[in-house]
């Protein structure tokens, strides 16, 4: 009888000698539920810096941080509700968008097919030169279908999808787009005062945080959590997007004097910077020794730095974001700095049992998009 039953759940389930073995659907159940991964605390310690600021802000009479934090989380709530179609209702991780909108690098047809279809990938690891360096975690927002491949190839489509030409960990490249970053954002924001500079990186920072959660409902966000050790500027072909982009409109802020202009390079030099920090929060004294000019003095004090400010709460920790990455991998989302936490990650409640196309994920990402520009021009207004 008990053959029986198991022979017709395999016929219902479209399944039959296909059927992952006893250790592998153990893990299936063993992955984190969705309420799990998105739970947060309304208001934590590390963003006690900007919601200090946030306040002074209110106190000064200026409301326009604080107008945004509240109307993007609820506008990409509502756009998420609407847009999205029923997905499994039992367990988030299949409700992946099975899409990655990633200028830089789109990750290849057949890795995605891959992921989707639980069937290993023809390509090998020589594909991604310099990727040796590259660990691996087993991801609770990794869909079931993955569960059929095993961990070695379930790291190969991260690693596939993450890249296409992957740079040395601790490389002369990335430690110079570290200090450009870091300068065309000062060159940028020396156009403002402290007050009007601190709105800008409020409203930028927040919008990048729910940015960043909601691409990790995609691929890009899923393949980066289990290749979870691979920052934007570990990766050649995102320092050239990123400074062909930043570049030009930061040299035409110098020459155009005009509002449009100064915010657009706000927010692509904030973006640069935030990539900077993310970048940095999955680095070690391990990755950095004796690397770079110096032996790794300059990496030791580009750590040094970060880590000064983190404990300032003026940017995301490295502990901090360990958080995301490891524990509640829908909550936590700041790479740039903590801000809004808890607006941003409960804003995608509907990805727990509902999901949604590439078109979909689209046309939520550009009407906040606009929303934080439109904020961005009336912040540097007023």
């Amino acid at each position: 009888m008990a053959d029986a039953k198991m022979a017709e759940a395999k016929k219902v389930n479209g399944t039959s000698s296909a059927v992952p073995p006893p250790a592998k659907q153990r893990q299936v159940a063993e992955k984190k539920s969705g309420e799990y991964m998105i739970s947060c605390p309304p208001v934590h310690t590390d963003e006690l810096f900007w919601l200090c600021a946030l306040a002074y802000q209110c106190y000064c009479g200026d409301y326009w941080v604080l107008s945004f934090i509240a109307i993007e989380p609820l506008i990409v709530h509502l756009l998420c509700r609407m847009i999205s179609k029923p997905g499994d209702p039992d367990r988030a991780c299949n409700n992946i968008i099975p899409v990655d909108l990633r200028k830089d690098f789109s990750s290849p047809p057949d890795v995605v097919a891959s992921m989707l279809g639980g069937k290993p990938v023809e390509a090998t690891e020589s594909a991604r030169p310099n990727s040796q360096w590259v660990k691996f975690f087993r991801t609770s927002l990794a869909p079931d279908s993955m569960d059929l491949l095993d961990l070695k190839a379930q790291r190969l489509v991260c690693v596939l999808a993450q890249g296409g030409e992957y740079l040395p960990k601790a490389s002369n490249t990335t430690l110079a787009m570290i200090l450009y970053s870091v300068a065309i954002t000062g060159v940028v924001l020396r156009n403002y005062g402290w007050f009007k500079a601190a709105k800008i990186v409020a409203i930028t920072g927040a919008h990048i945080n729910i940015m960043h959660i909601l691409r990790d409902h995609s691929i890009s966000g899923l393949t980066h959590h289990g290749a979870h050790n691979v920052g934007e500027f570990d990766k050649a072909e995102f320092i050239m997007s990123n400074v062909k982009t930043s570049l030009p409109i930061v040299v035409a802020s110098v020459f155009i004097d005009w509002p449009v202009v100064h915010v657009m390079a706000s927010l692509q030099t904030i973006k640069c910077l935030a990539y900077v920090n993310h970048t940095l929060t999955h680095y070690t004294r391990v990755d950095i020794k004796g690397k770079g000019p110096g032996g790794g003095v300059l990496w030791e004090l580009v750590l040094r730095t970060q880590e000064v400010l983190a404990a300032c709460k003026i940017i995301t920790s490295k502990q901090y974001h360990a958080q995301h990455h490891f524990h509640n991998e829908m909550a936590y989302p700041a790479i740039l700095m903590p801000f809004n936490e808890y607006l941003n990650a409960k804003s995608l409640t509907p990805f727990l049992t509902r999901t949604m196309d590439g078109k979909g994920l689209m046309q939520v990402e550009k009407v906040a998009n606009v929303m934080c520009v439109a904020f961005l021009y009336q912040a540097v207004a007023y």
